[in-house]
Parts: C-alpha cells; structure tokens; sequence
C-alpha cells in the first residue's frame, strides 16, 4: 500500500463541515478541521479519487514548505534555499502564484507573491541561467503563497484551477450559484431520486446540473480539464486512467422526468439548456417556459430552488412579494411534498409564511444564507 500524504483541500465558508463528511466517504482521512479549509491524508490512490470525484472542494494543495516568517527578506531566502525549484518543474514549463495574506508582516499580496517568484526565478538562473515562464493565466503549475500570522505556507495546487470549475457551465444568467454550494444544497436534501425533483425558478440551470450529476454518478471532473495533475510529482499516469475509467463505469442513466425545471425567462430556459447539453442524460431533463405561480399541482415531489434577491430585484418590496408568492405556491399546490429554498437572507425565510423544519446557514459568497427545508403535509 502507498505511503499515506498529507494534503489541504481549500471549501469555501460553511462547508467544512460537509466537506470532511464527503472527505470521509471518499476514504481520506481528516486530521484538522479549519475555517475554509481541511487537513486530510490519503495514499494515491484515494486522492486520485478525491480530485476526479469531489463536489464540495474548491482546491486540493500539496505542502511543500511551512515556516514562521517576519520578514519579506526571509520569505526570500527560506524560499531559496530549502526548495529545489529545478525538481519541481522545467523550464517549458510556466508557472503561477495564488497569494493570500492575513495578520502578517505584509499586507501586500502581490508583492509577496513577486518575491517568490523571484526566488523561483532565481533558483533557475542559478542552474540554467535562464528563467522559466510566468503567468496566471492557465499556468502549466500554479503554486499557492498563504501567509497568516506570520507563518509562511507554500503548497502546489494539484489541479491548478477551482474544482467547481465542472466544464459543463458555458454561460451564467444572473449571478449563477457556484457549483459546489449547489452541489452542496442537493447533498443536503438527502434526495437520490426516489421522487422527482423539481427547480420551479432554474436560471442558469446549475441546481439541475448538480442534481443530474449526483443522481447519475457523473464525477465532477467528468468535463474539467485535469491535465495540469500531470505535472505533480510522483504522478502516475496509469492509476490516473484506472481512476478516470472506474469512476466512469458507476454512471448510471437518468429516467426520463425524474429531475425538472422551470423558468420565467425564455433566455434562462436556453442557457440551461446550453450549460446542461454536455451532460450525459441531459436529454431525459423536461424544461418548462412558465412562472412558478402557473405550474400544475406538483404532489410528492422534491422542490430546489433559489430565488432571485438582493441585486436580482429591483426593491425589497419586489423580493418579500416574491417570496409570499413562493410560499403561497408551495401551500397550495405542492401538497405531500417537501420544498428546500435557498433564501438570500436569514430574514427572507418568514416571508414565505411557512414553518421551515430547518434553516442551515450557507456562505454563497460575500452573502449568509439560508437554506430552508419546509414540508408540506
């Protein structure tokens, strides 16, 4: 067996505790549970898993050098000196830097990020003299500076890119949901299809997407370009294609109507549609061009939605109206089901005038949610 590594897999707010849950299924193990972040090991085999099948990570990162650091001069030379840079990578190859800094004896990030570059740079020119290329954008490496109390991590970023990046979104509508809160607000609906789920107010489409996705066992790199993986150490080509092609093998076909949509907007309506088409059993999705308020009964189903707030509306009058409507809906014509809204406010969820089972709090952004379950007898 492998040799278990340890590794850190960036969430964002409000998510760690589900993604460890997730980490967990996937076979990691989790040491340390942080503010939008996971400490968790694996042997090869299993973080291959955890990169081609995680829904709720934004980045895994591979430590590669930890120290307390006061200054930006000793930033330089611990970068230097205790990193063979030449072993990393080549110089056709490019590379990047992700900077973050909090607490810390520099407040600039981008100069903190140009000193390691420096010394990366420097690192070269002292064996080749040459450099290798930079650039943040879509850089062969992409390396992720994080100082934070004055202590200096350097880690690789395994994918190079976001996880929520699935491929599958060519166009937004309207402040899309980030893939992995919906990703996140299906896990937590508990539904796995055994009745029809139903989005009254699509969009961008993106909550059936992760519903087609979780029902049918679509990894979440399915789409995405993983290719930059294959610039880690120690990739191993072969395990990467068994894990690709075993993942692959557990899609299973969506029934035809099982998951559903609807939307006011004729242009939202083919945004979906567009964002969806690359899916496999994306076809077996019935799309509807009509208001929420005009939709038949929909009796024993599972209703996802967002509704649109803050800067979607033109007042909060327009969103509170909006928001009675939902709840007069829901009452009145979704008997013996059970409705998960995603409220853009704590106070929005009083507004549908329904008794919500529960209200999980959840970060879409800069924004705190709230994610109500209500069920309707």
């Amino acid at each position: 067996m492998q040799q278990d590594k340890r590794y850190f897999a960036v969430v964002a707010g409000s998510l760690e505790k589900h993604a460890r849950a997730e980490l967990e299924e996937l076979k990691a193990e989790v040491s340390l549970e942080v503010p939008r972040g996971l400490y968790f090991s694996c042997d090869q085999e299993t973080l291959y898993r955890v990169l081609y099948t995680s829904r709720l990570l934004q980045r895994v990162l591979m430590p590669l050098l930890n120290f307390p650091c006061h200054s930006i001069k000793y930033l330089y030379q611990q970068a230097y000196k205790n990193l063979d840079w030449t072993s990393l990578f080549t110089l056709e190859q490019s590379f990047g830097i992700d900077t973050n800094v909090s607490n810390s004896f520099t407040r600039h990030s981008l100069f903190a990020g140009q000193v390691l570059k420096d010394a990366i740079c420097d690192s070269f020119r002292a064996k080749y003299n040459q450099r290798p290329n930079y650039s943040n954008k879509e850089p062969d490496l992409l390396f992720n500076l994080h100082i934070h109390n004055n202590h200096v991590s350097i880690s690789q970023d395994l994918l190079g890119k976001s996880m929520h990046q699935r491929g599958y979104r060519q166009s937004g509508h309207e402040a899309p949901l980030q893939e992995t809160l919906a990703a996140a607000i299906i896990r937590l609906t508990g539904w796995n299809g055994e009745t029809p789920l139903i989005d009254p107010m699509c969009g961008s489409g993106t909550l059936l997407a992760e519903a087609l996705m979780h029902y049918c066992r679509i990894p979440a790199g399915y789409l995405r370009d993983n290719s930059r993986l294959g610039y880690s150490q120690g990739f191993d080509p072969i395990l990467w294609a068994q894990t690709v092609t075993s993942s692959n093998a557990m899609i299973r076909e969506l029934p035809k109507g099982l998951i559903q949509g609807s939307d006011i907007s004729g242009q939202a309506l083919e945004i979906t549609r567009m964002n969806l088409s690359p899916l496999p059993g994306s076809g077996r999705i019935v799309l509807k061009h009509s208001r929420f308020q005009d939709l038949p009964s929909l009796e024993g189903v599972t209703i996802v939605c967002n509704p649109p707030y803050g800067v979607r509306l033109e007042s909060p009058e327009r969103i509170k109206g909006l928001y009675n409507e939902l709840g007069d809906f829901l009452k009145q014509k979704c008997q013996h089901s059970t409705a998960y809204v995603l409220c853009g406010d704590k106070d929005l969820v009083k507004e549908l005038r329904l008794r919500a089972h529960w209200a999980k709090s959840l970060k879409n952004g800069d924004l705190d949610t709230r994610l109500a379950k209500i069920l309707m007898r």
